[in-house]
């Protein structure tokens, strides 16, 4: 059986073979800007991925260093997969054909979800 709520451990395996194939800004984008969010996201709802949070986010300092953290999170624009493997360019093409729903609640709660993890990762 998945023990979904432990799958972060993986999650940041792969970071690292992100960060040596393409660079810390992919490998951020995916493991802070898309698995960390939509982990923070679930462990509202779910006491299994709560619990794993504090670990979660000390992995993630362990990755990724303090300043490098500071500089993806004041630059972040966007949450998700999309916020880390579509340019400006290539997002605003995607509004157009229908394809990214705008959503000012859903942006709230994205921007909510950057702060928090600003609290947990910058603490």
């Amino acid at each position: 059986m998945i023990e979904f709520h432990k799958v972060w451990i993986e999650q940041s395996e792969a970071a690292r073979h992100v960060r040596e194939a393409f660079g810390l800004e992919k490998a951020i984008g995916y493991l802070v800007g898309e698995k960390l969010l939509n982990f923070l996201e679930a462990s509202y709802d779910d006491a299994d991925f709560a619990g794993e949070l504090p670990p979660f986010v000390e992995g993630v300092k362990r990755i990724c260093a303090r300043s490098e953290m500071e500089a993806y999170l004041d630059g972040v624009r966007r949450g998700g997969a999309l916020g880390h493997v579509a340019s400006d360019e290539a997002y605003e093409d995607m509004q157009e054909a229908g394809a990214v729903v705008e959503d000012p609640v859903e942006w709230a709660k994205q921007i909510l979800l950057v702060e928090r993890m600003k609290k947990l990762l910058l603490a």
